[in-house]
């Protein structure tokens, strides 16, 4: 027999190193005392009998007594891995009842705690770009109905490739029948020479545009269920951008009553466009993006 291989396999069923070692030497049919396994496995005196006795209240070794001496056998091995099964068993028993103990205790708990709102649930605070930009992208794409946005800087995105995916997304969202209605400060137009026609585009596939000489904020609301906003940045003319995320219905429908004010004071796009495609003010410019 593969002596080492039979001892891994004991190892990996459970017993520990020198209870496998133990058992495939009282295996040999002979009777042992304490200080013959010692000698021959190779333990520490101080733990020989520390390991016997476990092994006897798992039931793979019988102890008896022959004079004065103790003396130790190996039990028949299909009996003796089946009561090292049995013990695993049992053990698994006990952990269910503790389980199922310990849930019937904490659920009540855990249900009561549902109706304790956290705040950081619905509200999300992003300070890098790229995450503001995915926040974006899947907030136009999990808009069902109308997305409104006041549009000015700072911006999220700045390269090409991020503008082009935001003007995908919100095409997609006209194209499944929503709406889009964005308002834009004049002077944006006359800052970023890439706006323009990124604006015309969107036109094109719906989107309904009117400029005013002033907003008060950036600001996108989706659905009239949730909002983004710029923080204010400690410095001033910073190009960094910190947004704030809320899903909040009162505060969507707040900021949709100062989306409509807004909207009712500007001038339609198509009404300017010759005006802003004759202005000569526009500066070069490397930000990409209209969010």
């Amino acid at each position: 027999m593969d002596k080492e291989k039979y001892l891994k396999k004991l190892v990996d069923i459970g017993l520990t190193e020198r209870e496998s070692k133990v058992y495939t030497t009282l295996l040999s049919g002979r009777m042992f005392t304490a200080a013959e396994l010692q000698r021959t496995v190779n333990i520490p005196r101080t733990k020989i009998y520390e390991v016997l006795n476990k092994m006897i209240n798992r039931g793979i070794c019988t102890e008896k007594k022959l004079g004065r001496n103790k003396i130790y056998e190996a039990v028949e091995p299909k009996l003796a891995m089946e009561r090292v099964v049995k013990t695993y068993q049992d053990d698994l028993n006990k952990k269910k009842e503790l389980v199922e103990q310990i849930s019937e205790a904490f659920t009540p708990i855990f249900e009561n705690s549902k109706s304790i709102v956290n705040p950081l649930e619905f509200i999300d605070v992003m300070k890098d770009k790229v995450q503001i930009h995915k926040r974006y992208i899947n907030s136009v794409r999990n808009t069902k109905r109308e997305m409104l946005t006041f549009n000015k800087g700072p911006y999220a995105c700045d390269n090409e490739e991020r503008l082009s995916e935001q003007e995908d997304e919100e095409t997609k969202l006209l194209k499944r029948g929503g709406t889009t209605k964005d308002i834009y400060e004049l002077r944006e137009f006359e800052e970023l020479d890439w706006l323009l026609e990124s604006v015309k585009k969107s036109l094109r596939f719906g989107q309904k545009a009117r400029v005013v000489d002033k907003l008060p904020i950036k600001m996108l609301i989706f659905d009239d269920e949730k909002v983004m906003f710029p923080l204010e940045q400690k410095i001033h003319d910073s190009n960094e951008l910190t947004m704030i995320y809320i899903e909040h219905r009162q505060l969507a429908e707040a900021c949709r009553i100062l989306f409509n004010h807004m909207w009712e004071q500007g001038k339609d796009f198509k009404e300017i466009e010759t005006e802003l495609n004759n202005t000569k003010q526009l500066i070069p410019n490397s930000d990409f993006s209209i969010r």
